[in-house]
């Protein structure tokens, strides 16, 4: 069994679960929480538990109930299992399951701010005056498990990842975005106080997670039958008949934090939308896929 300890970092169990290789440096402490559910209304709480333990086998049935469902991006369980180590993922556990998954990830930030900044220029780094000082992550693999839906779960993971990603120790130029197909988690997205902006309203972030197929062999999530989203924002709409089954949609936390970074990458690349999706697609997103990141390609 994995039994987190008092730093809230499992030891690894190389004897039964191969795939999980020495857990890279931690941005933050694993988040890990058991469920209370109130024998009165129902209701489901989330407490931390860092006593609690589950099998190694519990991130393979996560990664294959993930890879399962359309809507969702699949990830290895390695690349689960190494997120979490790294604070970047929040589960929620009962009798030794993970019933409840949410991760994100750290898209634009110093290291591929930078190699960006020096495939566009030559080599030579941008002055920090002109390349926008501004973190973008994005919220990967919310998944529940079907007897457990609807109740909450998935919005209180959300909320203590975020917490934790925003405490006072990191940078406070961060906001978050999530690509939902069809309705998806839209709905929780909704609760937090998120909305949706038109793919085309900010290219130069859109660019950052997703790509168009165009017919070339590339790693990525391929979204087919879903166009990107470019209406107005659907954030009122949860409750009404709005059609979601033929988009994606982008959604985003702080939308003038977003409009900023657009602003801002579109000024520092004298307004060349081709040249920094190429920039980004050499320079920057190899590193992410190498950690186990996989784009949206549309088409």
């Amino acid at each position: 069994m994995i039994n987190l300890a008092s730093d809230r970092r499992p030891p690894l169990d190389r004897s039964r679960a191969s795939w999980v290789k020495s857990p890279m440096a931690p941005i933050m402490h694993p988040l890990i929480f058991s469920v209370t559910v109130s024998s009165v209304t129902g209701e489901c709480a989330l407490e931390p538990d860092p006593t609690a333990s589950f099998a190694p086998a519990a991130w393979q049935q996560l990664a294959a109930s993930v890879a399962s469902e359309k809507g969702l991006t699949p990830f290895s369980a390695a690349v689960l299992y190494r997120r979490w180590q790294q604070g970047l993922a929040a589960v929620a556990v009962d009798n030794g399951s993970i019933i409840g998954h949410i991760s994100c990830m750290p898209i634009f930030h110093q290291p591929t701010r930078s190699r960006a900044a020096r495939a566009l220029h030559g080599g030579q780094p941008m002055g920090a005056s002109v390349w926008p000082m501004i973190d973008m992550f994005e919220l990967l693999t919310g998944w529940t498990h079907p007897d457990w839906r609807k109740r909450s779960i998935s919005l209180q993971l959300r909320q203590q990842l975020l917490a934790q990603v925003r405490s006072e120790s990191l940078p406070r130029q961060r906001f978050f975005v999530s690509v939902t197909v069809g309705r998806g988690g839209s709905p929780v997205l909704a609760r937090l106080g998120w909305h949706t902006i038109a793919w085309d309203a900010i290219p130069y972030v859109g660019s950052l997670i997703a790509q168009n197929a165009d017919g070339k062999s590339r790693p990525g999530w391929h979204v087919i039958n879903h166009a990107p989203y470019n209406g107005s924002d659907v954030a009122a709409l949860m409750d009404t008949t709005h059609n979601w089954d033929r988009h994606c949609f982008l959604w985003v936390s702080q939308p003038a934090l977003a409009h900023q970074l657009n602003d801002r990458l579109q000024a520092a690349v004298g307004r060349d939308l081709e040249s920094w999706r190429r920039a980004w697609r050499e320079a920057a997103l190899p590193t992410l896929i190498q950690a186990g990141y996989l784009p949206v390609l549309f088409g």
